[in-house]
């Protein structure tokens, strides 16, 4: 996750627009009960037939709780978190801007190894580790969720003869990265086998339809050779959020990564039951809107004080951000918030 929190109105739009657009969203909200109770009641009625795996899809390391509302609290499913870039793009990991923006009085964790560049390995390293270390503490709170891991095993991504690269640096500078490095798979298993995470290494700021399509095929391909409980049926696929703005107001963030794996899963079926896409309450696309637990919300993002980062978000992804990730409870107008929506599709494609 990269980006300016934005929580104005788009220029030049007129009061009146925005007073319509409010009174839908108020509208839209208050029809979440209603909705959430029968969506929750059919997952449970689904639950008691039967164990199965999900599948998130998130393109960056601190993304994942952009779907939490979904993933949350869900005992008979074996959760696959998946991950398509190692995050190596991000900003904080020049050393000059890791230095101010880690705030480790306040109780943020450094990483390790400590980032020495944009590019490097070990800011892809360090990328990896907060994101273990943010679910090993979040499992504490649910224990449906993995988070007991022990040294990751390493697969090679199958390319089918096609070069991967990535680009590296910006402007002028860039430069092409097909390093064979690129095609290793990072997984995590939970030691009580409640679920994984999965890196890939496709490039933060280089995803696109093709690539997202190759991992999400790789992974469902060879979950039993990547130990990835291939004996249960895989029951969804579920999309970090992206939106690309028009309807105040929610958030807006057109990230080109998070735009990649929309358009995968509101494109591509996969054969692997309904696919899913956080986004926009006012979404005219969106079928259900569900809540974040408190708990999950304490969990994740408890302020102390004098703003201590007691939540794990914020403790563990703190160094990439220069203040704190900030969590909305009653708007849209921040890319973490309470309640999440999301678009559905493929629902009867088995």
């Amino acid at each position: 996750m990269r980006g300016n929190v934005r929580t104005s109105p788009r220029r030049g739009e007129c009061g009146a627009v925005r007073l319509r657009r409010i009174f839908a969203w108020a509208v839209a909200i208050c029809s979440i009960t209603t909705a959430t109770t029968a969506m929750s009641a059919l997952s449970a009625a689904q639950a008691q037939e039967r164990a199965g795996a999900v599948l998130y899809i998130a393109p960056h390391a601190d993304d994942e709780f952009q779907f939490w509302a979904q993933a949350e609290s869900r005992r008979l499913d074996y959760k696959i978190f998946a991950t398509m870039t190692l995050g190596e793009q991000s900003g904080f990991c020049d050393p000059a801007l890791y230095s101010t923006a880690i705030q480790e009085d306040l109780g943020e964790a450094a990483p390790e190894p400590t980032p020495a560049g944009r590019w490097t390995e070990s800011c892809e390293a360090a990328r990896v580790e907060s994101a273990v270390r943010f679910y090993e503490t979040m499992s504490e709170t649910d224990p449906t969720l993995p988070g007991d891991f022990g040294e990751p095993e390493t697969f090679v991504l199958d390319t089918g003869g096609v070069e991967l690269c990535r680009t590296d640096a910006d402007g002028p500078a860039a430069r092409s990265n097909c390093d064979e490095r690129l095609r290793r798979v990072l997984v995590f298993h939970d030691r009580g086998e409640r679920g994984a995470l999965v890196f890939f290494n496709l490039g933060d700021g280089d995803l696109d339809q093709q690539r997202v399509s190759l991992a999400i095929r790789q992974l469902l391909e060879n979950r039993g050779d990547w130990g990835l409980a291939a004996q249960l049926p895989v029951e969804g696929i579920v999309g970090a959020y992206a939106h690309e703005g028009g309807f105040y107001p929610c958030f807006d963030y057109p990230h080109p990564d998070h735009i990649a794996v929309h358009e995968t899963l509101w494109s591509v079926d996969f054969g692997s039951g309904p696919q899913m896409g956080a986004t926009c309450t006012l979404d005219p696309r969106r079928s259900l809107t569900r809540e974040v637990s408190a708990a999950s919300r304490g969990a994740a993002s408890t302020l102390g004080p004098h703003g201590e980062r007691i939540g794990a978000h914020n403790r563990f992804y703190g160094w990439l951000h220069a203040d704190v990730y900030p969590f909305s409870r009653f708007s849209e107008q921040t890319l973490f918030h309470r309640l999440q929506s999301y678009w559905v599709r493929f629902n009867d494609s088995r």
